[in-house]
């Protein structure tokens, strides 16, 4: 899982978001995936910090803290600060604050050593929850995510209740065509959340990746990413299916699934050669089809690659198939 960062710069509270779905396999050049399974969870992780703090000391025997930004609550304001020395958050008041308000003063017990990093203001943002939003193939869904942290701030926004409920029964592939994608099965999205608190409105922080989905359940060990079935410039990957050597029924329907990332834009377009061979049982090659096929709209979305049975010679016990991007 990757570990992401923003600053909050000068608002008067901040969603940072700290870690994502993705996978880094290389990091240079950096190759990233960010295909995710349905069924799994798949969180967005956030942290909620009110106001950054510079500095503290003691103050007559009580915290004293100095904010990077003017501090927009009030005096006898709950509010909690985390303190980066035992790693707990210390629960108090504002006591008073100087002018303009960048300095407070607290009703926390001063303990030697302590190194405050944020404050979260209860009482200024009563409520506070996070709510993400997610764009599908293009458009916005009109269901939204929403979690409210824990008491140091930190909540997940599950964004797979809402893709199990945009993939649908039924393939696309009708086994007319040697490759066809499977949108009702896959497909993209992005990703964006903001703070929420009584009567806020505020702007919505666009993540700023494309994610793409696949209806598919992986173990919690495996976590949600599918970057073991993500051909890269530096590996290959299997076709999407549970059994390394999936049985072929002669006579009856057969595709096989895999996902296909986007390409990168060249001159001329990218093409898919498709290669299958088959082999008898003494593991003799009996024959080999190669197909072109125009890149067209597969790109981002499962594909089903069907077998078409005309081409199966009747000795033929197993057979191989290769797809590649050129």
């Amino acid at each position: 899982m990757m570990k992401i960062i923003y600053a909050c710069g000068g608002k008067k509270c901040c969603a940072n978001l700290i870690s994502t779905p993705a996978i880094e396999l290389q990091v240079t050049p950096p190759i990233i995936s960010r295909w995710v399974a349905t069924e799994s969870p798949n969180n967005f992780r956030l942290l909620r910090t009110d106001f950054l703090v510079t500095g503290q000391s003691n103050n007559g025997g009580f915290v004293e803290l100095d904010l990077s930004t003017d501090f927009t609550g009030d005096e006898g304001d709950a509010i909690a600060v985390y303190n980066v020395t035992d790693g707990q958050m210390y629960i108090g008041e504002v006591v008073s604050m100087t002018s303009p308000p960048t300095t407070l003063l607290t009703d926390i017990p001063w303990v030697a050593g302590m190194v405050f990093e944020y404050l979260n203001d209860n009482t200024l943002h009563g409520n506070y929850y996070f709510e993400g939003r997610l764009t599908i193939n293009g458009a916005i869904h009109p269901l939204t995510i929403i979690a409210s942290p824990d008491s140091f701030g930190y909540a997940d926004l599950d964004v797979s209740g809402i893709l199990r409920i945009v993939t649908t029964l039924g393939k696309t592939g009708d086994y007319t065509s040697l490759i066809m994608k499977e949108p009702n099965k896959s497909g993209k999205f992005t990703f964006a959340y903001r703070e929420c608190w009584y009567n806020s409105n505020e702007a919505y922080t666009e993540e700023g990746n494309d994610w793409y989905y696949a209806e598919a359940v992986r173990s919690e060990e495996q976590g949600s990413n599918l970057y073991d079935f993500l051909a890269t410039e530096i590996n290959d990957a299997p076709f999407f299916n549970s059994f390394s050597q999936p049985v072929y029924f002669l006579g009856l329907p057969f595709d096989i699934s895999y996902l296909f990332p986007v390409q990168p834009e060249t001159s001329p377009p990218v093409e898919i050669t498709v290669t299958i061979k088959r082999y008898s049982a003494t593991n003799t090659l009996l024959g080999t089809t190669t197909t072109v096929v125009a890149l067209n709209v597969l790109e981002g979305y499962i594909n089903s690659l069907t077998i078409d049975p005309a081409t199966i010679e009747n000795n033929a016990a197993y057979m191989t198939a290769q797809i590649e991007a050129i």
